[in-house]
């Protein structure tokens, strides 16, 4: 620490040069950041949901098929399952809003009975039980729109031809890592309106697909194969996963696009290194002399060697510490996700990746000033003195 003041005092020797470095690598830093967690938020929320002990059931043809109402009756009666619930994708728009919010119909028996980490008032949800046309929204959802327990909720169908007339009965909230931004309706309404409109071109009694809660976690992967076994010779056999399974099948969809991602990171990194490396050795060349009057008073390679490489990590950990950390900070202050247009539930900057930044950022520093650190150590001191900068 004692050699500190020596090295700040050199790091505002050029504080344009300085900034600009600085600058660079916190702008680069801080996009990384959202790049990085919007990949990462999948896998950590889809480990997070493994303790809820759900299953997935679907139709073998994936999400372009249907699995028949009836299933959800016979699944939820198996030994081992604690509840089941359909789950439709409605995809209705909302006043003149383009970007529909999750909107699915399902059963609201059991619904919250399998989502148990939602929390709804008790006497909101009895309402909501008791109105076919009621729904009940995400607390985030909520204030975007600026809706209330019973306030109309009219959705425009875009998939199907029929219109919902919904009305708020309550709002859940839950953890900061789920879909706080979702609305939930009672899927016999919407089944009713299908079979009841002439330009319907399917008949209704299917949901998109079926979710199922069970009663242990060792019942998870029998059941799953039990399912898939029963309906395997049928007209729609079916595809049934864990939860965590299934929330992994929407990240290998998306695989090839963060490898992209990944590629244009590391080139992006490299690019800096080269950046940050040239400020550092245009800043050396200016100071010639002086590291030659500092081997000529008895500082020795390897102290010269810490000092050019102490100044460059300093110089990128402050970037890297401001793009990283200043990202999350403003995701944690900000709800970033509600700007989104519905593309995003929720977004955050976990502090595991925020540190990964600060990381990534020092090794640039380190990378960038090796080379001029090295040339400064092993630099002569009867060259140094008799350059004229």
């Amino acid at each position: 620490m004692k050699y500190f003041h020596y090295i700040f005092r050199n790091v505002r020797r050029n504080p344009v040069r300085t900034l600009l470095t600085v600058s660079s690598l916190a702008i680069t830093l801080f996009l990384t950041m959202i790049l990085v967690s919007f990949f990462s938020i999948n896998s950590e929320v889809t480990s997070s949901v493994r303790i809820y002990n759900r299953i997935v059931v679907l139709s073998s043809q994936g999400f372009a098929g249907r699995v028949p109402i009836a299933r959800n009756k016979e699944i939820a009666a198996m030994d081992g399952i604690l509840a089941s619930t359909p789950f439709s994708w409605f995809g209705g728009k909302y006043n003149n809003e383009t970007m529909p919010f999750a909107q699915f119909g399902i059963d609201p028996d059991t619904f919250f009975t399998i989502y148990d980490e939602l929390i709804v008032p008790t006497d909101q949800l009895k309402e909501f039980k008791g109105d076919k046309t009621g729904c009940v929204i995400g607390k985030k959802l909520a204030e975007d729109r600026g809706l209330k327990v019973g306030d109309p909720l009219p959705l425009k169908g875009d998939i199907y031809p029929v219109d919902l007339n919904l009305t708020v009965r309550g709002i859940y909230d839950g953890p900061t890592n789920r879909d706080r931004r979702m609305c939930v309706f009672n899927w016999e309404y919407l089944d009713e309106l299908i079979k009841n409109s002439p330009q319907s071109r399917t008949n209704g009694g299917n949901a998109g697909c079926i979710v199922a809660k069970c009663k242990s976690a060792d019942a998870m992967v029998p059941l799953c194969h039990k399912i898939d076994a029963e309906y395997h010779s049928s007209d729609t056999p079916t595809l049934t996963q864990t939860e965590e399974a299934f929330g992994k099948m929407f990240g290998e969809m998306m695989k090839g696009l963060r490898w992209v991602i990944t590629m244009i990171s590391l080139v992006v990194v490299v690019a800096l290194v080269f950046v940050a490396g040239n400020a550092m050795a245009m800043s050396l060349r200016e100071r010639t002399t002086e590291i030659a009057v500092l081997k000529a008073i008895g500082f020795g390679n390897s102290l010269v060697l810490f000092l050019v490489l102490a100044e460059a990590m300093f110089v990128a950990g402050v970037g890297g510490g401001l793009g990283a950390f200043g990202c999350k900070l403003l995701c944690d202050t900000v709800d970033v996700a509600r700007y989104s247009a519905g593309f995003l539930p929720f977004f955050y900057v976990s502090l595991a990746n925020a540190t990964m930044g600060l990381v990534l950022a020092l090794l640039i520093g380190f990378f960038s000033g090796i080379i001029p650190a090295v040339l400064a150590a092993q630099s002569s001191v009867i060259n140094g003195l008799r350059k004229v900068v």
